[in-house]
């Protein structure tokens, strides 16, 4: 199921790309070492042959992937252009414990001492998430059939925590475990029971979606190819900030530092809670900058009922490429929905 999970999220992405215009580069490419030709002498070089392949041809994946076609897939590489982090979601894939077989070890100590499973492992990566994350998924599509995929997208991020079971901030392995930001976490740990009923989500269209393929550049045909459909258009389009519950913002690091940018958001939550009810916002700004949203409050009449926010984050170049996160939370008057989105301040390339 891990596996089968990984080779989907490769085929979607490559398709994607296949149809896209020039300023992408995202690229996802699972190897198994066992699989590795004779002429590389270490993993490391087979693998960025793959990436830089993939790079610079359409045709030549499907060359290296034949000879992967019943191999177990083991490690991934991904690059991420400015639009697409905008729209990502980093499942959380660090450590899933997951069954294993009980029948072969799971790691060695030096050449003499293998360790058992005992029917369980901790394994990181994409892989990892994909099946929990759409386990959570379709628990919540049971449950609310009325939503649509962006909405039960939104309940799963908004509900997510930022703690480990020790209720402390997660931590990232990848950076000396300092505590992990969204762009090594996503939304983080998703809570399933919270994900039930969230108060608000953040919906999206078809149109929307079309919307920011048009912001992209994305030709009619290429356009018809993901959709199937000419019931959408690019009449009203001219944004690339989709209505996710997120949001980023990036600078150029080569520019003069300290220069000061403003970036302007706007969001639609809709109630899904029953009956009238009032949220007041509650920022947490990244390091150095400054957030402002308006309104401050949202009061709903009804379920299902709509309502608009801004957001502007005022922030400065950093020639040192720092990364620097915060939060905006929506919290419902009797305390019973917090509704979190994460915010990110980030380079366009090379952050710290």
């Amino acid at each position: 199921m891990f596996h089968l999970c990984s080779i989907l999220l490769l085929l979607l992405e490559f398709s994607f790309h296949a149809t896209s215009t020039g300023d992408f580069s995202t690229y996802i490419v699972h190897l198994d070492p066992s699989s590795r030709p004779k002429h590389f002498t270490t993993h490391q070089q087979w693998h960025s042959s793959i990436v830089s392949d993939v790079k610079t041809s359409t045709s030549t994946i499907h060359h290296h992937f034949s000879s992967l076609e019943n191999s177990f897939l083991y490690s991934f590489s991904a690059v991420l252009s400015q639009q697409e982090l905008q729209t990502l979601q980093n499942l959380p894939g660090s450590l899933v414990l997951a069954s294993w077989i009980p029948n072969d070890y799971t790691a060695a100590v030096g050449t003499s001492t293998l360790l058992s499973s005992e029917g369980f492992n901790l394994i990181s990566g994409t892989s990892m998430a994909c099946p929990h994350a759409s386990g959570v998924a379709a628990l919540l599509r049971g449950a609310h059939p009325e939503w649509s995929h962006a909405a039960i997208r939104s309940a799963m991020m908004t509900t997510a925590t930022e703690l480990d079971s020790s209720m402390m901030p997660i931590k990232d392995v990848g950076r000396n475990f300092t505590a992990a930001s969204p762009l090594a976490m996503g939304a983080g740990h998703i809570v399933p029971n919270l994900a039930m009923d969230p108060g608000l989500v953040y919906d999206v269209t078809p149109q929307d979606y079309v919307s920011l393929l048009c912001s992209m550049n994305f030709t009619r045909n290429q356009i018809m190819t993901i959709t199937r459909s000419n019931m959408y258009d690019c009449a009203n389009s001219s944004s690339l900030d989709l209505n996710y519950p997120s949001f980023v913002a990036f600078y150029d690091k080569n520019v003069t530092t300290g220069a000061m940018l403003t970036h302007r958001f706007r969001r639609v939550v809709t109630n899904v809670g029953d009956g009238r009810t009032r949220y007041e916002v509650k920022v947490t700004a990244p390091m150095g900058t400054k957030v402002a949203v308006w309104p401050q409050s949202l009061v709903f009449g009804k379920k299902n009922e709509r309502r608009d926010y801004y957001v502007d984050i005022t922030y400065a170049s950093d020639g040192e490429g720092m990364v620097s996160h915060g939060s905006i939370v929506w919290v419902e008057e009797s305390g019973k929905y917090n509704v979190r989105s994460p915010i990110v301040v980030a380079p366009t390339s090379g952050g710290k």
